[in-house]
């Protein structure tokens, strides 16, 4: 019984020795700067279009020789994440020596005039402006939609608009070419399509209900052939046809 005890503590003992022996090994590997077995030395960044490679690894926080194990994917995934830009960040290990960064940037959806009407600001997904710019391509101008007070990287304030925006982007509403969505009066909301149609859907709460039946009608109807589709009231939509071309 003895011998087993002193078995029992001896085991004990040996695996305490082991466990300090590996968690020093950690702890050297981790926070060592002179360690080189695992440090960084490369990092590869992709998916990026509008943000420089250089502006990304400057945005994440690493540094050449730290740790590639000490680093926290986490942590520099969040770091990214608050470039306006950048949509969705995935780093990744590749020992022994790199960094992988893949993003994923806001598609162009809209975009504003600025507080003094002289400029245009560019809005991606989920409202935020992410440059200080002309539009390139055609792109959906919003009226009377407020901001926050910074620009880049500001934001809509009423996410109700950024609501319609996104209703926007669905596949029978893109075929309509959006050219404006006018929301200075929060009550009356008006699209306007590049060949001069104009659809009221009413106010702001009740628009994506509206937006649901344009839907509908664009599966059943030629919309082209009107100057107004007015869904306001719900129900039946009124149409209005245009007028004869003249040849």
């Amino acid at each position: 019984m003895k011998k087993e005890g002193k078995s029992r503590r001896g085991s004990a003992f040996r695996a305490i020795v082991i466990g300090g022996v590996l968690i020093a090994a950690a702890i050297v590997v981790l926070y060592t700067p002179w360690f080189r077995l695992l440090d960084l030395r490369e990092v590869s960044v992709g998916g990026n279009r509008h943000v420089a490679a250089v502006e990304i690894v400057a945005r994440s926080g690493l540094t050449r020789g730290q740790s590639v194990l000490a680093i926290s994917p986490k942590r520099v995934a969040g770091r990214l994440l608050d470039h306006p830009w950048i949509k969705q960040a995935k780093i990744v290990r590749l020992l022994p020596h790199s960094i992988g960064i893949q993003i994923v940037e806001r598609e162009e959806i809209a975009w504003v005039r600025d507080s003094a009407g002289e400029g245009c600001l560019i809005l991606g997904e989920g409202g935020i402006v992410v440059a200080e710019a002309r539009p390139s391509s055609p792109l959906i101008e919003v009226r009377g939609a407020k901001l926050t007070k910074e620009v880049f990287g500001g934001r809509l304030l009423d996410p109700r608009v950024n609501t319609l925006l996104n209703l926007l982007q669905g596949e029978f509403l893109q075929s309509l070419h959006i050219r404006s969505l006018d929301v200075f009066d929060p009550t009356s909301i008006e699209l306007v399509t590049e060949d001069d149609l104009r659809i009221w859907l009413g106010g702001l709460d009740s628009a994506p209900d509206r937006m649901t039946a344009l839907v509908a009608l664009c599966r059943t109807i030629d919309v082209r052939a009107y100057e107004l589709i007015d869904l306001r009231f719900g129900g039946e939509a009124t149409l209005v046809p245009r007028k004869a071309v003249r040849r």
